[in-house]
């Protein structure tokens, strides 16, 4: 004998079972596709909050400064144009070298040679010119001529100094310098014009 199943033949406790495990089965199926996303989202949305929070208020400060800000470029524009004005120009280079000759002539050192290398820096409006000076003269002529290379400092670097001592037993000894150094030279439009 087959017993066929039915709905009617269900008992009171049987329904409660069935709609116990349903309620179990949606829970957890509500649980795992809808709260846990939920929380999930709900978690990266509060980081994303944070973030744009501190994005805001960094915005904000930086409004705030945004006038020094202003101030601060406009003072160093008018230093780049001040520093610019006090370069030689490209067309002023006779006169720079001319300028070495008699800060030579002052410190009593002879040149011995002087040639025009090649600089690698590369400047907008400026040209780097490469200079070697071999001079001679003793450790305290000498001295001073490198003192007045440094005190070209505004547009001229030195990048090697060589030196040759001829006769060590003296207190100021004969020596022979060699000094590389970069001239920088204007060669854009009038920096007061910008």
């Amino acid at each position: 004998m087959t017993k066929s199943f039915s709905l009617r033949r269900l008992k009171q406790r049987d329904w409660a079972i069935v709609c116990i495990v349903l309620s179990i089965v949606a829970a957890v199926l509500w649980y795992f596709y809808m709260y846990g996303p939920t929380q999930e989202r709900i978690t990266q949305l509060e980081s994303d909050i944070t973030r744009l929070d501190a994005d805001i208020r960094r915005g904000e400060d930086a409004r705030r400064n945004l006038p020094n800000l202003r101030l601060a470029v406009a003072e160093l524009e008018a230093d780049r144009r001040d520093f610019l004005s006090q370069l030689p120009r490209e067309s002023d280079i006779a006169g720079l070298i001319d300028s070495l000759r008699a800060n030579a002539q002052q410190s009593d050192v002879v040149i011995r040679s002087f040639s025009q290398g090649s600089a690698q820096e590369s400047i907008q409006d400026i040209r780097p010119i490469g200079f070697t000076i071999d001079t001679q003269g003793t450790y305290g002529e000498t001295m001073d001529y490198l003192s007045r290379l440094e005190a070209m400092r505004r547009f001229a670097k030195i990048g090697r100094l060589s030196l040759d001592i001829e006769d060590n037993t003296s207190s100021d000894p004969n020596l022979n310098a060699s000094f590389a150094f970069t001239v920088y030279v204007f060669t854009g439009s009038d920096p007061g014009e910008q």
